[in-house]
């Protein structure tokens, strides 16, 4: 670990002191209070932080996040203790098509929100339910990856060293994910249009799961369809019978109306054990919807899974102060079974409205 960050802290100095180098960095301090109909959710200090050089072929980027929360006991019960998360640390090596990345790095395979998706090297933080950015809801994992990227096609090769997992808030453990050291991890992927149509496929090992799958879209003008559609075999040993399987389907449109965008998406999925003859069948529907204008931003979104009789739906505004300082809130709220996880965010949250008012400080020191 000690060898590790060395050599890490070197090549940051030699990227940042080299003849020719450039590096950006940026600090985002923010200020969450959120609250329920009932009681107080968090009280915090989140400090965001990016990290980019580079130098000829070369380069770095960091990404990480510092979370001080004052309400101790719902920091406990979200498992979100107050420390530093990193969420991306890797190298790059990049010459006309061919991209390297070694060490932790969003490889998301996914344009779709829901779960389940082909968005397999991406673990969710749960247990920060639905207060957060995206960004800050997802975790990376860590490994090595090849790109060649020309017009019209691209392939991908990974290899992962350190899986991202899923984490969850009490009653549940932190993680339930299944961890196999031993076992290994990659994939590959590949891109191509043909005749304005984007196609990919592609094959995955996650330690005892694997994953298939393909994806495509169509650009309109003022709408681009899509859809992906994988199917995946789970070979744990935590399973009673040895052998899981899952199929999926998920059909969306991005759709542009002035300074709105819309992203209506269906999903629909089932899965089962090969040895039952009773499959487990749900559909899920989610929608999102942005209009930014400066210093305007409104955005909004919402699920509903019909089997399971779960639905979340959030709006958010943020109003941009100066250059420096953005203001906003949002409202949201959860439904659910408590057997279901948006039920058990509701049994934390509360039953009624949550409301969480964000200041955002934005800062830059260019080198």
């Amino acid at each position: 670990m000690i060898l590790r960050r060395s050599w890490l802290v070197l090549v940051l100095f030699l990227l940042l002191f080299t003849k020719n180098s450039l590096a950006d960095f940026t600090l985002t301090p923010r200020y969450d209070y959120i609250t329920s109909q009932d009681e107080e959710l968090a009280n915090r200090l989140m400090v965001n932080s990016k990290l980019s050089a580079s130098a000829g072929y070369f380069g770095i980027y960091v990404d990480g996040f510092g979370e001080f929360d004052a309400d101790k006991d719902q920091a406990e019960i979200r498992h979100a203790p107050n420390r530093g998360y990193l969420q991306e640390a890797y190298l790059e090596f990049k010459m006309n098509s061919i991209y390297i990345r070694l060490g932790q790095q969003a490889m998301r395979w996914s344009e779709m929100w829901v779960v389940p998706s082909l968005d397999i090297w991406t673990g969710r933080r749960w247990n920060r339910l639905y207060y957060d950015p995206v960004p800050e809801q997802l975790a990376h994992s860590t490994g090595a990856s090849f790109s060649y990227a020309t017009q019209g096609f691209t392939l991908d090769l990974v290899g992962i060293t350190n899986l991202a997992q899923n984490t969850y808030p009490e009653p549940l453990p932190e993680t339930m994910d299944s961890y196999y050291p031993n076992e290994s991890s990659g994939g590959a992927r590949m891109q191509f249009d043909v005749a304005g149509f984007h196609f990919g496929g592609l094959a995955a090992k996650q330690q005892k799961k694997y994953v298939y799958g393909i994806s495509g879209n169509y650009a309109f003008d003022s709408a681009v369809p899509k859809f992906e559609a994988g199917m995946s075999d789970d070979r744990s040993d935590i399973l009673i019978t040895g052998r899981e399987y899952e199929y999926f389907g998920s059909f969306g449109v991005d759709l542009f109306f002035g300074n709105w965008v819309f992203t209506p998406q269906l999903t629909l999925f089932d899965f089962g054990d090969l040895n039952q003859r009773d499959n487990d069948y749900e559909s899920v529907y989610y929608i999102s919807g942005q209009r930014k204008v400066d210093p305007h931003d409104f955005e909004f979104m919402g699920f509903v899974n019909t089997t399971t009789q779960e639905s979340f739906w959030n709006m958010s505004y943020a109003y941009s102060l100066t250059n420096y300082f953005t203001l906003g809130g949002f409202v949201q709220q959860y439904y659910g079974p408590y057997d279901t996880l948006t039920g058990l965010f509701r049994d934390i949250a509360g039953p009624g409205l949550i409301a969480g008012f964000r200041l955002e400080i934005l800062g830059n020191l260019p080198f």
